[in-house]
């Protein structure tokens, strides 16, 4: 993969380089893929700028997008070498991906002066980094507050983020809510093969519960296995969950589940390129996050006519399912609450027209026609 590219800039096809930490599995890479798809399937040269090489979504990136690296694995040692690209490579618009990345793309303005650079923030800070230190946080606050004024627009991906970036003196005017957009279409027609956790889980003649994301603490799979043991053992449901994802986390999560006695109950499938077809599997998704920005899986979901439970955490889930209208909201970090909510969930479906409607909303159409009107 080469560090640089040379590229056309010819003025009837804006180009557009987004820049993020890697491609592996996760929301924000799902959204910027998504994002540039759509960009490239309508004439725009589009360029993927990474600090490292990995690209867990290479199979399904537009062939006509450029992958470029700066082949480094440390934020740290970013700002030489992102530097160097800028004098080398000319883009109409750069966007940049999640604080600190953000920070360090005020280059842009000091090397490629013609070029817009567009923020976008995909997390609550506050929430993320409310366990780190007071000097931490206050460094953090500064750092947005001062390189935060470089760029030309901010993009915060719900309310509740736009809140968040208010509070550490980003200023309002410059800041504008576009959700994510989300792929609601399954990636592939072949028929899809399932492993055999997943056949495991499929064969269950119990309700079939399905959750998705890295295991991580943010995501919280440990309140949610607690959760699962209190439906069966409490409120006397059966029920079995199967969970797409991997991660720092898993080895807990495990150990959770072997020592509740749920090795029959709770299934780890790894991480699934396209989760759509699991979806329709599903008689609920489940989502227990502490805190999310937007809440790409939601959608998804819903995007499948399957009902969602979600903790009520800070900004996306609750307007994404309009304040609990279309979906069941619990308390974040309380089992018993979750509980509560699945079985709640599972009793009394929302009509399943009512959440693809939702789904529509933040189509790859839709969010990919707000994100072309502030391109240059």
């Amino acid at each position: 993969m080469s560090e640089t590219f040379k590229f056309s800039n010819d003025p009837k096809r804006n180009s557009v380089c987004f820049f993020n930490f890697d491609l592996g599995f996760g929301g924000t890479e799902k959204v910027i893929v998504s994002l540039a798809n759509h960009f490239s399937s309508n004439g725009i040269n589009v360029t993927i700028l990474t600090l490292n090489e990995r690209n867990d979504f290479v199979n399904f990136i537009h062939p006509t997008i450029n992958i470029a690296s700066l082949n480094i694995n440390k934020i740290k040692f970013a700002l030489p070498k992102l530097i160097i690209f800028l004098m080398r490579n000319k883009f109409d618009n750069f966007i940049a991906n999640v604080w600190p990345l953000t920070v360090l793309s005020f280059v842009v303005r000091i090397f490629s002066r013609r070029t817009k650079l567009i923020l976008i923030e995909h997390c609550n800070l506050t929430e993320q980094f409310k366990s780190r230190s007071k000097i931490f946080k206050y460094l953090q606050k500064i750092s947005i507050c001062f390189f935060y004024k470089f760029a030309h627009l901010i993009i915060g991906v719900s309310h509740g983020v736009k809140d968040d970036l208010l509070q550490k003196g980003v200023q309002d005017h410059k800041i504008k809510v576009i959700y994510n957009p989300v792929i609601t279409k399954p990636l592939t027609k072949q028929e899809k093969k399932f492993n055999d956790v997943a056949n495991h889980w499929i064969s269950s003649p119990k309700k079939k519960l399905i959750a998705v994301g890295e295991f991580k603490p943010q995501k919280n799979f440990l309140n949610l296995v607690q959760a699962i043991y209190i439906v069966k053992k409490k409120l006397n449901l059966d029920i079995d969950l199967l969970i797409l994802g991997d991660g720092e986390e898993r080895a807990q999560i495990s150990k959770k589940i072997s020592n509740l006695g749920l090795e029959q109950s709770v299934f780890l499938n790894g991480w699934a390129d396209d989760p759509l077809p699991y979806y329709d599997l599903a008689d609920l998704f489940v989502l227990s996050s502490d805190y999310e920005g937007f809440g790409v899986v939601i959608v998804e979901a819903m995007s499948r006519g399957l009902n969602v439970v979600s903790t009520d955490c800070k900004s996306g889930p609750s307007e994404i399912l309009k304040k609990g209208t279309l979906g069941h909201l619990c308390k974040v970090g309380n089992p018993d609450s979750l509980a509560e909510a699945i079985v709640d969930g599972l009793a009394n479906p929302i009509n399943s027209h009512d959440l693809i409607q939702r789904s529509q909303d933040f189509s790859e159409e839709v969010i990919g026609r707000q994100y072309e009107e502030i391109l240059i």
